[in-house]
């Protein structure tokens, strides 16, 4: 192309449209840089799932082996390994808070009873973990209708905010200018007008608090009964209400001190209600509810253990016959 026609085709492009496709490349960037970063997100997780299989199936081998064997506290070796696994346990990426009391206590004090229940919690744990693997590979590979929109949307969410944030900031800036054009030579006008500068700033900040909340929401990852963030279903909730209360301001300029006080009033009340239990609420080992649970199981294996002598030594005596 000539420079003539480079400058006729300057000429005809406007401003706003190189202003418009420079934005419009923005928003596929974030786009295709969220899209990677869930990407890894998914793969990390995998990972640590993973991670935490192989040091539970250890420690259960272990403990199995132990439980087997019957092992007592000379035999070094297998105690060394065991010790070995159950400090191994505590790095876990998945360790629940049950089970790092219970490798403690472990630690402290590991005979026959405790080393049972351990597996027990161990084995349990483990289903817990194969299956949420089984969902993520699932997810992943072969995704369902809702599921393989919902992952075309997700990374939508920086590009929707920086929109978003745009908007608002645009909203504000046209309501301070009408406000600074108002004639404020009576003292009535310039009180309403002061008031009007602070409607609008209330009105940014209860719309930027709406949109932090609606990206939140966008990309807090689901989870599927595993103990790692207790305050899954809650942190979900109250982000949807705090949005859904910005939309309240179409009522006008003068509901917008309510609106944010409504909204700080949501976000105070969130760090009560998403906390995961505290380490008092917890039952500790030597709690006694704990001891009386222990207790029964105790009981019950060795109630199982008689039953296993006096049916060995009935079929003994039945050989003997």
């Amino acid at each position: 192309m000539s420079p003539t026609d480079l400058a006729a085709l300057a000429a005809y492009i406007s401003p706003g449209l190189i202003a418009f496709l420079l934005a419009l490349s923005l928003l596929v960037w974030l786009y295709v840089h969220s899209a990677a970063q869930l990407r890894n997100s998914r793969q990390q997780r995998l990972e640590e799932l993973q991670e935490s299989l192989r040091i539970y199936g250890r420690l259960a081998g272990c403990l199995q082996t132990a439980t087997q064997n019957g092992f007592n506290t000379s035999e070094k070796q297998h105690q060394n390994g065991l010790i070995h696994a159950l400090q191994e346990a505590k790095a876990a990426p998945y360790l629940t808070p049950h089970l790092q009391e219970q490798v403690q206590a472990s630690l402290r004090e590991c005979d026959t009873f405790r080393r049972e229940l351990l597996l027990k919690s161990l084995e349990r744990e483990m289903n817990k973990l194969i299956e949420e693997r089984r969902l993520v590979l699932l997810e992943s590979h072969a995704p369902g209708w809702g599921t393989a929109l919902w992952k075309l949307l997700r990374p939508a969410a920086g590009p929707l905010a920086l929109a978003g944030i745009v908007w608002l900031v645009s909203r504000l800036v046209a309501e301070l200018i009408a406000s600074n054009h108002v004639d404020v030579s009576l003292p009535d006008i310039a009180q309403s007008a002061s008031w009007l500068k602070g409607y609008a700033w209330m009105r940014f900040v209860s719309g930027l608090i709406a949109l932090l909340y609606v990206y939140r929401l966008m990309t807090l990852r689901r989870q599927n009964d595993l103990d790692v963030t207790a305050s899954h279903f809650p942190t979900s909730l109250l982000c949807l209400v705090i949005a859904a209360v910005a939309l309240f301001q179409w009522i006008g300029p003068e509901a917008s001190p309510y609106i944010l006080a409504v909204q700080l009033v949501l976000f105070l009340i969130g760090f009560r209600l998403t906390r995961g239990r505290s380490r008092s609420d917890r039952p500790y080992v030597g709690h006694p509810s704990l001891i009386k649970a222990d207790a029964s199981q105790h009981q019950d294996l060795h109630a199982a253990a008689k039953d296993k002598t006096a049916d060995s030594s009935l079929a003994e005596e039945h050989f003997r016959s």
